[in-house]
């Protein structure tokens, strides 16, 4: 039954995230190239706070229901309207201290924008608990499709208000529209209610797990996002607006890779979170899944980072170039490197990955305000390269270490992999050293590249690719 269930929910979200790669691709970068840099950096400033305050509003509860085998109605309600309780405060705070964030960027326009963004709080708060109830039983099919319909009407109100001069309220509304439509489907999909119950005691084991995962999560998105505060606080809206959407591609081997299959191994790996073997040999194998898959993305934006930025995002975009080649090397490390949580929480060890996120917190902070002081934007993305990689290392060593495994565990699942990246980078080369216009130096990188790396993990992984494709049935 566990394993039917896990192989429906990993290709639901295997179709989930094509498509919304898909959307991404046709309507995501349309958009980028209507508004330009400074509506994002705008909008990029206040999520900057509204996403810190969202977990508290979230508080790790939907870990904790997530992992807890002895979940009642009461214990749920309780949780529901706890979190509706923080999410109403929440937004009251951020209405009346909205001044403060404009003063502190010196960008009056963010008083108006901010009271408006962190009405996602309070929708957020209201749809949690559907959410995470629809995760734990591992039933991802209509929630996807609610969150597909949600996406289309949303950008359709983007793009309308993008070509009638909104500006930058085009993203704060397409956000907000998302929201409410994908708040009303999962009501209905969920088919939960709550009781008008409420007892501290119901939740006080929840809240014990829960505040270790809401304290690894605090200093996760911290790391994730002091950065974005320190370039949008001293180098302008414009320079954050480049780094954000260069960010969001880096990120995309995590959404659209890497979190399939976090989303139903956490649920997975918390059932049987006593068989350790078993946890290894799952994890070596997602791993080797997840690296076929990202690192030649991520290797391949590399090489084409200069065709795919004049031709595809427009000229506007053209300091974003240095920043996204670095960031996608960063990014193919992190693909992997961001399942390490999965380990510490599965296994009941959420205490542990607060404490190394704690380390990591302490070595990419000060890095970052070295590089941005040294190098500007792109002394920053440097040091977040070096550092973010080299760092992540002791964590990745401790989490395999609570399921027996070591660095070479994972190395022999990556060596192959490494070796037809290498071809990648080697062909790409080759090809730029011809006098090509850009489109066609985009399409000999993209085809020949792609052609010498799916021969190369053809003759080395053969049975992985087998393996991963059986599974994808």
């Amino acid at each position: 039954m566990l394993q039917t269930k896990v192989k429906s929910g990993l290709k639901w979200n295997i179709i989930n995230q094509v498509v919304s790669q898909l959307i991404f691709v046709w309507f995501g970068i349309y958009l980028a190239r209507l508004l330009g840099p400074e509506a994002y950096g705008l909008v990029g400033m206040i999520t900057v706070f509204s996403g810190f305050a969202n977990l508290f509003v979230d508080f790790g509860f939907s870990s904790a229901i997530i992992y807890d085998q002895n979940l009642t109605q009461k214990k749920v309600s309780s949780v529901f309207w706890f979190n509706l309780f923080i999410g109403v405060v929440v937004y009251l705070l951020f209405f009346m201290f909205s001044p403060l964030i404009a003063d502190f960027y010196k960008e009056p326009k963010l008083i108006l924008l901010t009271r408006v963004v962190t009405l996602g709080l309070l929708i957020n708060s209201l749809a949690g608990i559907p959410n995470t109830l629809l995760s734990k039983n591992i039933d991802f099919k209509q929630k996807i499709i609610a969150a597909w319909i949600a996406t289309f009407l949303s950008y359709g109100v983007a793009f309308w208000m993008a070509y009638n001069n909104w500006g930058v309220w085009s993203l704060v509304f397409q956000g907000i529209t998302s929201s409410i439509i994908n708040l009303i489907f999962v009501w209905r999909i969920a088919k939960w209610s709550p009781l008008f119950h409420f007892s501290w005691s119901e939740i006080k084991g929840l809240f014990s797990y829960g505040s270790g995962i809401v304290g690894t999560n605090l200093l996760g998105y911290l790391t994730r996002n002091l950065d974005n505060l320190l370039i949008g606080k001293f180098l302008g809206n414009a320079s954050l607006g480049i780094y954000t959407r260069s960010y969001t591609l880096m990120m995309l081997p995590i959404t659209n890779v890497t979190n399939v299959f976090k989303k139903v191994l956490f649920p997975a790996f918390s059932i049987i979170q006593n068989d350790k073997e078993k946890i290894a040999l799952h994890y070596l194998k997602v791993i080797k899944f997840i690296a076929l898959i990202t690192f030649p993305l991520m290797v391949g934006l590399f090489t084409v980072t200069e065709e795919f930025v004049m031709l595809i995002l427009g000229v506007k975009w053209e300091e974003a170039i240095p920043v996204i080649k670095m960031l996608s090397l960063l990014g193919a490390f992190q693909s992997i490197l961001s399942l390490n949580g999965i380990i510490y929480n599965a296994t009941g060890n959420a205490v542990k990955a607060f404490k190394v996120t704690l380390y990591l917190n302490a070595v990419l902070i000060p890095s970052w305000i070295l590089g941005l002081y040294l190098g500007g934007l792109q002394g920053l993305v440097l040091a977040y390269l070096i550092v973010g990689t080299l760092g992540a290392i002791p964590i990745l060593y401790g989490s395999l270490r609570l399921v027996n495994l070591d660095l070479m565990d994972v190395w022999r699942q990556l060596d192959k992999v490494v070796l037809g990246c290498f071809f990648i980078f080697l062909v790409s080369f080759l090809v730029g050293k011809f006098n090509l216009t850009l489109e066609m130096s985009l399409l000999y990188k993209v085809v020949f590249s792609g052609i010498s790396y799916a021969a190369i993990i053809f003759l080395l992984e053969r049975n992985t690719v087998k393996d991963l494709i059986k599974k994808m049935k």
